[in-house]
């Protein structure tokens, strides 16, 4: 389930980008953009829920919530509650922030299912 997050999030960014950028101007295309937003946070509650043999952590649980915040900013601006490209820029950098967080929870994950440490990750050096 990690896995296919992790695509979503990147097929997300790239429609996103698109998007700012003026290559997505299909009408379709950009309500696949707001329909992943909504998969991409139901999958990451359920795939980032506790588990046993994964380490509880912040780190964590940040990441399972971390994309509410861009979807609530992306629904506040879809229904025109706000704007401007201040906004669309604080929702690409929220949107980014979440992938990051994600990637980083999936590592450790990764890690500690392989028998890791599943620590920090900032390198012991050991």
């Amino acid at each position: 389930m990690l896995l296919i997050l992790r695509l979503l999030l990147y097929v997300q960014v790239l429609l996103g980008l698109g998007r700012f950028a003026g290559l997505v101007t299909n009408p379709r295309l950009w309500e696949t953009h707001i329909s992943i937003g909504f998969v991409i946070t139901a999958l990451a509650l359920i795939a980032l829920r506790p588990r046993p043999g994964v380490p509880a952590s912040g780190l964590r649980t940040a990441a399972r919530f971390a994309p509410l915040a861009p979807l609530a900013l992306g629904l506040a601006m879809y229904q025109g509650m706000v704007g401007g490209t201040p906004v669309v820029i604080l929702h690409m950098a929220l949107g980014l922030a979440a992938v990051g967080l994600i990637e980083a929870a999936a590592a450790r994950e990764r890690r500690a299912l392989a028998g890791g440490s599943g620590g920090s990750g900032a390198g012991t050096g050991s």
